[in-house]
């Protein structure tokens, strides 16, 4: 598990669970791994208080999301407005 203040590698980036679909990906290195803001979703993945642990990611310039997924052990990267759901992605 990433701790807070921690920099995003490219391990974890490149072992996300939908890297297929964010090719290229690296880490910002702008954004480390932090708690966010509340995000229901992120429940029903281990955080019971619906807080995760998050950080940045660069894919083609644009930034995304790497959330690290308790539940799974594993790191999914988001864009804006998505969920885990959008890649069909399940606790």
């Amino acid at each position: 598990m990433p701790k807070e203040k921690e920099k995003v590698t490219q391990e974890e980036v490149d072992g996300a669970v939908n890297i297929d679909q964010f090719l290229g990906a690296q880490p910002d290195p702008a954004k480390n791994w932090h708690k966010g803001q509340f995000e229901p979703w992120t429940m029903d993945f281990g955080y019971e208080d619906g807080f995760p642990l998050y950080g940045g990611a660069l894919v083609n310039g644009n930034n995304v999301h790497i959330y690290y997924l308790p539940k799974k052990d594993k790191t999914i990267l988001l864009a804006r407005n998505e969920t885990p759901k959008t890649y069909n992605v399940t606790p």
